[in-house]
């Protein structure tokens, strides 16, 4: 099937999936809320641009830690079990700064940690999420506009979380911000503990580490072109710090949503990829030669209306490479490299201050992202698709 978008049926929008979306938007949102919140925290206890690039950076590299037990974890304890208690994990890495003494010398590597377990519990709960609660709670010809949806919510979130950090230190302060954000995390655990699931007998002999629900390495390269252009978008949000940056990427997303279902919905199936890379370097170059309140309105528009387009069409190329009941598999696939994507490029941000330097580098991978996928991957694609 090479239709851009998928049907909607009014059944999937019940009580139980509404629920899980929530939750997905609850949650991403009090993970984003931290990419403001430890630039601020680390800055008080003056520490380098460097602690805080690796703070920031780290939690890319803890969402792979717990993914390869995922599929042992689900089939051996309740899996919503399983997954509210990785999101009170969550809540108590959120909360930590709160407990934590600017003042010690040690202060910037239990920042890191907690950054890192962060990511690690952040990556499972997703998993689970993602690869097996809404995959479970929705009929077999729902599943893929499901998937669609949910990853909506979540991307919505990026905006939101830290537009909410915006709009809260100032009124409210610091600590008000991160107990919201706590409060969000278990808020999340709260609406998933009201959705009811059948229990499922485990099946024999599942080994503990497997790449089941974790990694699909037969979406190599689209993992490699989702990462870089993910990457690039991390790059730039590094730069942002104000809420007229998210409140116009949200609006970005809403164009996206929008473009999807009605521009590209009879469009040639490279258009909607291509379309998004383009406009993704050309609000790159816009920061990089314009200057002005213009520039602050018009960049973050079109990086969300360009993120949105490949964040959806990119979604659904991994389900549609996927094979029998690898669908929670290219589900977390996608989720692994659309975070560790922007988690890694919020820390190259930082690391490399000057925002020159930086908007050069994003475009740089947005260009080489974008050749890669027109001579490579998009023929790839259609070679290997198994839907």
């Amino acid at each position: 099937m090479d239709t851009q978008n998928t049907p909607i049926h009014i059944r999937l929008w019940n009580r139980d999936f509404w629920l899980l979306a929530i939750a997905n938007l609850l949650l991403t949102m009090a993970v984003y809320m931290q990419i403001l919140h430890y630039p601020i925290m680390m800055n008080e206890a003056h520490t380098s641009q460097h602690y805080i690039a690796i703070a920031l950076g780290t939690q890319g590299l803890g969402l792979f830690v717990l993914g390869a037990f995922c599929s042992f974890l689900v089939q051996k304890y309740r899996r919503n079990h399983v997954c509210e208690m990785s999101l009170i994990v969550v809540a108590a890495c959120v909360f930590i700064p709160m407990l934590l003494n600017v003042e010690q010398h040690y202060f910037p590597w239990v920042a890191i940690g907690v950054r890192f377990l962060t990511g690690a519990f952040f990556g499972l709960a997703q998993m689970i999420l993602l690869s097996t609660l809404i995959v479970d709670c929705t009929e077999s010809f729902q599943r893929t506009e499901a998937n669609y949806a949910a990853a909506w919510f979540g991307r919505f979130a990026v905006s939101l979380g830290p537009l909410l950090v915006c709009i809260l230190i100032p009124t409210l302060g610091f600590e008000i911000s991160i107990c919201v954000s706590t409060g969000l995390t278990v808020m999340a655990a709260v609406l998933i503990g009201l959705v009811r699931f059948p229990f499922r007998a485990p099946e024999d002999h599942v080994p503990h580490a497997s790449l089941d629900r974790f990694f699909m390495p037969e979406g190599w390269l689209l993992f490699i072109n989702l990462f870089m252009v993910t990457l690039s978008i991390g790059i730039v949000l590094s730069t942002a710090h104000h809420a007229v940056f998210f409140s116009m990427l949200m609006i970005g997303f809403l164009l996206a949503l929008l473009a999807g279902k009605f521009v590209f919905v009879n469009a040639e199936l490279k258009s909607e990829a291509v379309a998004g890379l383009l406009v993704i370097g050309v609000a790159v170059i816009i920061m990089l030669t314009r200057e002005g309140s213009s520039v602050s309105y018009i960049a973050p528009v079109l990086i969300g209306l360009g993120a949105g387009l490949i964040g959806s069409r990119f979604l659904l190329f991994y389900i549609k490479l996927s094979r029998h009941c690898q669908r929670g598999t290219s589900q977390s696939s996608f989720f692994l490299a659309w975070e560790s994507g922007i988690s890694i490029g919020l820390g190259l941000g930082y690391f490399f201050s000057n925002k020159t330097h930086v908007l050069e580098t994003a475009l740089i991978l947005v260009s080489l992202a974008l050749i890669l996928y027109v001579i490579f991957t998009h023929s790839w694609y259609l070679k290997n698709k198994n839907r």
